[in-house]
């Protein structure tokens, strides 16, 4: 991507000369930056959730250093659009561009999953279209998924798909650590990565993919995709290790990987959240009542009756990882460890 400035966010105190203040809380400069020769970007699909939406932009758009995200606002109103129209003036935010899409399923009245159309139309816009920024990769992520690198080794994204993407081309995927409820029952005005610290024990089967622009193909779901001949998936269980082969177009859904790669990245997914958000996620705005929601009691449904992966839980291990690389590159959130804060948790 041509022309494109890449900041990086200091703490460093001692080098003032060295900084540029973008407003009171955000300190960028381009000083000491690695150059990359590619570029990386997001597509997300979301609706329905302003509380959550800045802190997973700066966290993704400053922490790790994505140069550019790419929102498509599934909601009905276009909740976004005030964000977006306030933000087109601003130094950082105005690398984020909010689409209104509506409905349900792709444009092409076949009934697929909302993801399949507009990481298609987000890919070839804004990476395989020579009238647009022309990114090399993507990743294809949640706003409640984090991409939090898991050795002090990186600190951004670009160093990873240095090391275990941009050297073999098709895809990276990272296995999903869930997070639990850490026990709140309602919501309160704290960052989720904050609110939210304690998670599994281990990872969990499923995955998210980071894909070459010039090899996608398709989604075979929204976790995993499809590639050209003779391109692989990859993890980062080393280099260049392989997950699948993925000419099959009849093979399984590819949306988990039993390695559990776990050394370098991993997608912090803060499914549960509080317990009336987790209720109001699955039960209203999610649309599953029947399945996995309870009518009955207004709640969602546990043990047997629903699997692992959807029944909340506490946590066990405490990570504050995410919160850690937020606060030390986006200074604004340090506000959330002072004592004035103690109330809400």
């Amino acid at each position: 991507m041509k022309g494109l400035q890449h900041y990086v966010i200091s703490m460093n105190a001692q080098s003032p000369s060295k900084m540029q203040s973008i407003d009171d809380n955000i300190i960028v400069t381009s000083v000491d930056k690695k150059v990359y020769n590619f570029t990386v970007a997001i597509c997300l699909v979301v609706s329905d959730a302003e509380q959550y939406i800045q802190e997973w932009i700066d966290y993704h758009l400053i922490a790790m250093d994505f140069e550019n995200i790419y929102i498509y606002d599934n909601s009905k109103t276009f909740e976004l659009s005030r964000w977006f129209n306030n933000t087109r003036q601003h130094s950082i935010y105005n690398r984020v561009l909010v689409h209104h899409r509506p409905g349900k399923g792709t444009d092409d009245g076949k009934g697929r999953f909302l993801q399949a159309g507009v990481y298609q139309d987000c890919i070839k816009q804004y990476g395989t279209s020579k009238h647009g920024p022309q990114h090399d990769y993507f990743a294809l992520i949640d706003v409640d998924e984090y991409l939090v690198p898991q050795t002090p080794r990186y600190r951004d994204i670009h160093g990873i798909l240095e090391d275990y993407l941009v050297p073999y081309g098709g895809a990276l995927v990272s296995n999903w650590m869930l997070f639990g409820s850490a026990n709140r029952t309602i919501y309160s005005p704290v960052p989720v990565t904050k609110r939210f610290q304690y998670r599994d024990a281990k990872p969990h089967p499923v995955i998210k993919s980071i894909v070459k622009a010039s090899d996608f193909r398709g989604n075979r779901n929204p976790h995993a995709v499809l590639l050209k001949d003779p391109k692989n998936v990859h993890t980062t269980e080393y280099p260049g290790a392989i997950q699948h082969n993925v000419y099959d177009d009849n093979d399984k859904t590819k949306a988990s990987s039993q390695v559990k790669a776990s050394k370098v990245l991993l997608v912090h997914h803060y499914r549960y959240t509080s317990e009336k958000e987790h209720i109001y996620k699955r039960c209203i705005r999610g649309g599953l009542i029947g399945r996995w929601c309870d009518k009955k009691k207004g709640t969602v449904k546990t043990g047997d009756e629903v699997p692992s992966h959807i029944e909340p839980r506490p946590g066990e291990v405490f990570d504050d990882q995410a919160w850690q690389l937020l606060i030390s590159k986006v200074p604004k959130y340090r506000i959330y460890d002072t004592q004035e804060w103690k109330d809400f948790f």
